[in-house]
């Protein structure tokens, strides 16, 4: 009988420390795309709407900033902070700022992909989706 119980007490405390052993790997993921958007300029090379695309290589047109310090801004004059957050699995920006004419605006983009120079972020809108394709240089 004394072996059944410390064969049970063992169980119990295996699984206790297997159970006690998750990763935080949500948190990691926004760390580490965070850290790939920080104190960068990013240009938009192309725009992608449903099948239309546009490009803006070699042209300085529009910009981003997101600053490590969690505060954005660009060439269109809006400025305000910026939080990465992962929301059913994928990795968002939620934006909060003003334009120029101190007007509130909110909006969030989904991560496609970020990465030292690169960055694809998009947002669908009435059932279409609107791809941005940055760099930095």
């Amino acid at each position: 009988m004394k072996k059944y119980l410390q064969y049970i007490l063992a169980i119990t405390i295996a699984a206790t420390q297997l159970a006690s052993c998750t990763k935080d790997t949500e948190s990691a993921e926004r760390n580490l795309a965070q850290t790939m958007l920080g104190d960068k300029t990013w240009y938009m090379d192309f725009k992608q709407t449903g099948t239309s695309l546009k490009t803006y290589v070699g042209q300085s047109t529009y910009f981003i900033n997101f600053l490590n310090n969690g505060s954005t801004n660009d060439s269109d004059g809006i400025v305000g902070s910026y939080t990465v957050e992962k929301v059913a699995g994928q990795l968002q920006i939620h934006v909060q700022a003003q334009t120029s004419s101190g007007s509130a605006t909110e909006y969030v983009y989904d991560i496609e992909s970020v990465g030292a120079k690169n960055l694809i972020l998009s947002f669908q809108l009435s059932g279409v989706k609107t791809t941005y394709y940055y760099s930095t240089k």
